[in-house]
């Protein structure tokens, strides 16, 4: 009667280690997935990121916030905004001077290379 009770247990623990396991695949493929979307930023964004911001002399400072690069402008309307939505699939959002992008790409690395290319000037 013992060994009638507990021929389920077997079972039991076979199908939770195999939904463990699935689990753990899963949550993988997800981070895997998550790193594969942050595209590397090359010259050529960089370059047209900045031609429409208004060009380096119009660009004041640039600043990651919470993954928003927020760029000062010095003329907030020379800058592109058809061409910066379509830099920015993830938002545009506009402020006075201030104009705060939102990048499904590296927003630190985007950062430092428009820091950079301002600071070459």
């Amino acid at each position: 009667m013992i060994a009638a009770q507990e021929a389920w247990v077997l079972p039991v623990m076979i199908c939770s280690m195999i939904c463990s396991l699935i689990l753990l695949i899963l949550c993988i493929s997800l981070i895997v997935k998550k790193k594969n979307k942050r595209i590397k930023v090359d010259e050529t964004f960089i370059s047209s990121l900045v031609s429409a911001l208004g060009g380096k002399k119009n660009i004041l400072t640039v600043k990651n916030i919470n993954g928003r690069v927020n760029f000062e402008l010095e003329d907030a309307e020379q800058a592109n905004l058809e061409t910066l939505k379509q830099l920015s699939t993830a938002g545009v959002f506009i402020t006075n001077q201030t104009i705060k992008l939102l990048f499904s790409y590296d927003s630190d690395l985007i950062c430092q290379s428009i820091q950079a290319r301002t600071k070459g000037e």
